[in-house]
């Protein structure tokens, strides 16, 4: 039976490859990259309009968070009576800190750190063919 295999492959005969597929296989990979880059860039400015859609929504959200707290109150006090805020600095620090809405102003670090991501996907599907060293 390994006869039988061997001649069989013996009466192949040998196929070469045409002149032009190793430029096609090249053209079809060059496209391949070039697809999947405009895919990234789609996907970076979709994510980077939505993060600063919800940055100003966040925002929004921080100011009235703020405005309905009693920290813009006691900051006014520090203009109208200094003397007294000099006297208790301490406690009008520690005031002013339980007072001031944190969780608004954390809030406002998701968008952030979500355009940082989408400005880095969008440099980096934008240079994609410059600095390749394959």
């Amino acid at each position: 039976m390994t006869q039988n295999i061997k001649n069989l492959f013996k009466n192949l005969k040998d196929l070469e490859p045409s002149a032009g597929l190793g430029g096609k296989i090249l053209k079809a990979i060059v496209l391949e990259k070039n697809w999947q880059a405009k895919k990234r860039l789609i996907f970076a400015d979709v994510l980077m309009l939505g993060s600063l859609g919800a940055f100003v929504f966040v925002l929004l959200n921080f100011w009235d968070g703020i405005s309905k707290s009693e920290f813009w109150s006691l900051s006014k006090l520090l203009f109208s009576d200094t003397a007294s805020v000099a006297t208790f600095w301490k406690d009008f620090l520690f005031s002013l800190l339980e007072t001031f809405p944190a969780v608004h102003l954390a809030a406002i670090l998701a968008p952030v750190l979500l355009l940082m991501i989408s400005l880095n996907m969008y440099f980096a599907a934008n240079n994609h063919n410059r600095y390749e060293h394959n």
